[in-house]
């Protein structure tokens, strides 16, 4: 299993980060864990083909995790080189509830994208799957479970795969789901958006992720959605992290790769 990590910030940008998306390649699968913006810039930097996914993980519907998701869209209804695609290759489309709303009022229902639709029926070339708390799903080498978080009705996923395991998080405040469903991961990819002097809405701190981290003892930790607020103090998360549990600890940058 890979991951990259494309987007490791929040909507404001910083030098080193933007947005909020991670591509997972897991057996057969080529997954992108959320679409915030400019994520597929970094993927055609990266030489990642959008062409060439499998599925698309929604964790929430916040425009930091999903605004990429309709240039994605478009782009499905053409061959590489530019021209109309007779018949788009399928793609899977997994979120929490409100998924299928969520594009009905935003590209159906809206006079401006709604050409999606009426000219390039995208819908003819996609999947769309609200995933309930706990159902398993497998596809193509992969095992998935998604887990309710505190935010926004937000979900979590795992992903398992010929022996490595992987945890998203998306965004969430502390959770009884996100530490059941991480037991014993490979890989751990949390949020910690603030310090916890500076903690504000459904987000985690470095003490409350040090909490996690005690509870779900990962081999690795991968620390992402950091807003601007923590550039330069990183340092804090690694310290605070070691006291409640020794483990692999990398904080997220756009771009990185970490091999599971």
């Amino acid at each position: 299993m890979r991951l990259i990590v494309l987007g490791a910030g929040s909507i404001v940008p910083t030098p080193y980060r933007f947005g909020s998306g991670h591509y997972v390649e897991a057996g057969e699968s080529k997954l992108l864990l959320d679409c915030g913006p400019g994520v597929l810039e970094k993927m055609r930097n990266l030489s990642l083909s959008p062409f060439k996914l499998t599925a698309i993980l929604l964790t929430h519907f916040h425009i930091d995790h999903v605004s990429d998701i309709f240039p994605l869209l478009k782009l499905r209804a053409f061959t590489p080189e530019g021209l109309p695609n007779k018949s788009p290759e399928k793609l899977k489309i997994l979120g929490p509830k409100g998924l299928k709303r969520f594009l009905e009022t935003l590209i159906d229902n809206n006079e401006f994208f709604s050409y999606l639709k009426t000219l390039m029926r995208y819908e003819s070339y996609i999947s769309l799957e609200e995933v309930e708390p706990w159902r398993v799903f497998e596809f193509e080498g992969v095992r998935l479970t998604s887990a309710p978080v505190t935010h926004d009705g937000g979900v979590a996923y795992r992903l398992e795969s010929h022996g490595a395991s992987l945890v998203y998080s998306g965004d969430t405040r502390f959770s009884e789901n996100l530490v059941k469903l991480a037991e014993g991961v490979d890989v751990l990819v949390h949020e910690c958006s603030f310090p916890h002097e500076r903690l504000v809405g459904q987000h985690v701190s470095e003490v409350e992720l040090a909490q996690i981290v005690a509870h779900v003892k990962p081999k690795t930790v991968v620390v992402t959605h950091l807003y601007p607020i923590w550039e330069g103090e990183e340092h804090r998360i690694v310290k605070t992290l070691e006291q409640s549990y020794r483990c692999r600890v990398i904080i997220a940058r756009d771009c990185i790769e970490v091999l599971i």
